[in-house]
């Protein structure tokens, strides 16, 4: 007599289970768990919808396809002066199309090494090469923390928003080595249509299940066509309408990946423009507190004084605002006690002014 039929099919259902649960295991071995999720599972599912780029012209042929190509670039190679009415400011990027005379290496070249990203502040409009920001802090913090060398890189990017700093980010953070990072305060509201194709984009992935089974991730790969965005929804009840929410998720993103690599993170935080600069005491401790457990320290300064902005350019630092704004941070960065009510003791007193 032959095998009744239903163990046969008992047998092969043993056995099926057998084989899926070998294949699973080996897959699990050798594929990554996230490599097979869709881009809109991942964390920096949105990062390739859109880029920035350096406004310093009209867009040409080549930029716009840069932008179309996802990748995410200042204008390379810049190598110009602007003007901040009477004020020449020099401005030259890398091939990278960071604010930096150098290319940027992998390896480490500095005792202690640091990114910065921001907008048109942090990469520092109106002020000439060597005299922004970052520059003013590599040249104070090394006293300060005892140390031979400090690198700062600027990775800011004007006009951008923290969606933008969000790309910029993850476009550098596996590209050099980086012991600290400083974020600056984004001037610039949220793209208002980001929050709809975040809906829309989710919406087409047809509701098929998430699962870590490296086998169904495979197959729901064969299933959508590979080359359709699928991104969600990040936050919830309508909150991806409200400007300041779709800053803070943004920043928080950047903040717990870097605290999660054991990156040091500093928030700088300073007004909105000269006029906002004259009300007194601004208390901006509204941006930290969501952060305030994960921020290394933050602080800012007033910028009270006229001297403090551009010649023309009252929404930009003079010179001299850049250097009182690295004499604030410096000391944060070194230890000090931080603050979010932005602070007015040192003067703007170095290099060109508003007045």
């Amino acid at each position: 007599m032959g095998i009744p039929l239903h163990r046969r099919l008992l047998y092969g259902l043993v056995v099926a289970a057998f084989l899926l649960a070998a294949t699973e295991t080996l897959l699990r071995v050798v594929v990554p768990k996230d490599q097979w999720q869709l881009s809109w599972e991942r964390e920096d599912g949105l990062l390739l919808y859109r880029s920035r780029s350096y406004v310093g012209g009209p867009v040409d042929p080549v930029e716009r396809q840069q932008w179309r190509t996802g990748e995410l670039t200042t204008r390379p190679g810049t190598d110009a002066v602007q003007h901040d009415g009477k004020h020449p400011w020099r401005v030259r990027t890398n091939a990278e199309g960071l604010r930096e005379d150098q290319e940027i290496p992998s390896t480490r070249v500095a005792t202690r090494q640091m990114l910065a990203i921001g907008d048109s502040w942090m990469f520092g409009v109106s002020a000439g090469q060597g005299r922004t920001l970052t520059d003013h802090l590599e040249r104070l913090l090394p006293p300060l923390l005892n140390i031979d060398t400090v690198q700062v890189v600027n990775g800011g990017i004007p006009g951008a928003n923290a969606f933008h700093m969000l790309r910029r980010w993850h476009y550098l953070r596996d590209r050099m080595v980086i012991d600290d990072l400083i974020l600056g305060l984004p001037h610039n509201a949220p793209d208002p249509d980001v929050p709809a194709a975040r809906r829309a984009w989710y919406q087409n992935t047809k509701g098929l299940p998430t699962s870590s089974l490296r086998m169904v991730q495979g197959l729901r790969r064969l299933l959508l066509p590979l080359n359709r965005p699928h991104y969600p929804d990040l936050l919830a009840d309508n909150e991806d309408r409200d400007e300041y929410a779709m800053t803070m998720a943004d920043l928080s993103t950047i903040v717990t990946d870097a605290h999660a690599r054991g990156i040091r993170v500093w928030l700088v935080l300073w007004p909105n423009d000269m006029v906002a600069a004259q009300q007194p005491g601004m208390d901006l401790s509204k941006w930290v507190r969501p952060l305030a457990e994960q921020l290394d320290g933050y602080g800012g300064h007033a910028l009270s004084a006229r001297r403090c902005w551009g010649f023309e350019d009252t929404w930009h630092p003079s010179e001299a605002g850049y250097a009182a704004i690295a004499q604030e941070l410096a000391p944060i960065i070194a230890g000090g006690p931080s603050s979010g009510v932005l602070r007015n003791i040192i003067p703007c007193s170095d290099g060109v002014g508003g007045h």
